[in-house]
């Protein structure tokens, strides 16, 4: 068997335990190709429905959000032109352009199956019986009960699935639940007093509408995004959610408002999409003010990946660790061996702590 490589490309002893070249080579084309927007699977009948479109028009919007959720919305607008202006790393994007937004992204409907979540398009075929076993796997771990105290109404176009008596589930609900039990069992999350979370890529806010409603202990959460759709749709969904003011939505260009102290800093399936430069220019924020935690959950399953405009990957996991970090846990988001082989997800996490600490 090859050794492995020094220069970050894969390599056969670099393979997750017991899969086969083959099998892993099929997956990270379809991985990447859902990464573009494009859906690599046989479709059946039900998921051919759920491809029809993307995204779920079941539960109607609220009203005036079609008419504030417009590319021409001159706070979206304004918050371009000073991310634009920006000369850091952060604000130059490798995937996350405009041409990319367009395509990928229906604004009002963006709980939807697009670039936040390809939430239908990675399930592919028996999409409603994977979303099953996934459940079934997160809620086995839920040891802090979220699943009685969160709520999935499907508002924005969430796809949501209903079973037996169960009240509704969706990705964004599922993986927020699976998250923060993760981090509670790693680093007892809940038992933090005046618990401070920093969330870089936070997208449109999901973790920060989650966690706010899930732990009591929170005492401050900040979202912050390099791309400025997000941080538009962030601040309108923060606000419609009605968060606490603990969370704060803190636009990139005042990235320096950005607190002192954090307990933890999480970066879910952003990092994943940015240039290396980008990547090691938000570690330095996070080794700056020296957190304790880092919980990186890439779109890469094999090992963290940036995206650069040249199409290459390159890992960042040493950037990490030259930063003071340790890597203390890495596990698939579905534990179950059994179960996540039919549901065919295999994103990790990624946990790291601060050495010395």
């Amino acid at each position: 068997m090859p050794s492995p490589r020094t220069d970050g490309r894969i390599t056969r002893s670099k393979l997750p335990y017991r899969e086969s070249m083959s099998t892993w080579l099929r997956r990270q084309t379809k991985a990447g190709a859902a990464r573009a927007g494009i859906m690599v699977s046989r479709l059946d009948e039900e998921s051919r429905r759920y491809i029809a479109v993307n995204h779920n028009d079941s539960v109607p919007l609220p009203a005036g959000a079609e008419d504030f959720l417009r590319r021409d919305n001159p706070r979206l607008v304004e918050l371009e032109a000073a991310y634009d202006a920006l000369a850091i790393p952060a604000a130059a994007h490798t995937q996350w352009r405009p041409s990319f937004l367009r395509k990928n992204l229906a604004m009002s409907w963006f709980r939807g199956d697009n670039a936040y979540v390809w939430q239908i398009r990675q399930l592919g075929r028996a999409t409603r019986l994977r979303m099953y076993l996934a459940m079934l796997d997160v809620l086995e771990r839920d040891d802090l009960r979220l699943a009685e105290k969160l709520e999935e109404d499907g508002l924005f176009g969430a796809w949501t699935f209903e079973f037996g008596d169960r009240p509704s589930v969706s990705r964004d609900l599922l993986d927020s639940i699976n998250e923060i039990n993760y981090l509670d069992d790693q680093m007892g999350l809940t038992s933090i007093d005046e618990l401070r979370v920093l969330d870089i890529g936070a997208g449109y806010g999901r973790l920060a509408h989650r966690m706010s409603a899930g732990l009591p202990n929170l005492a401050a959460y900040d979202c912050i995004d390099g791309v400025a759709t997000s941080t538009f749709l962030c601040e309108y969904y923060t606000r419609f959610r009605q968060v606490p003011e603990s969370v704060r939505v803190i636009r990139l260009d005042r990235h320096e408002e950005l607190g002192e102290r954090y307990d933890v800093a999480v970066n879910i399936h952003s990092f994943s999409e940015c240039s290396i430069d980008a990547i090691r220019w938000w570690l330095d924020r996070i080794a700056e003010r020296q957190i304790p935690w880092l919980l990186i959950v890439p779109n890469t399953p094999d090992e963290l990946r940036s995206t650069e405009l040249d199409g290459s990957m390159l890992p960042f996991r040493q950037d990490v660790l030259d930063r003071g970090y340790e890597l203390v846990d890495t596990r698939p988001i579905h534990q179950s061996d059994e179960l996540r082989e039919l549901i065919d997800l295999h994103d990790q996490f990624y946990l790291f702590r601060r050495t010395g600490i």
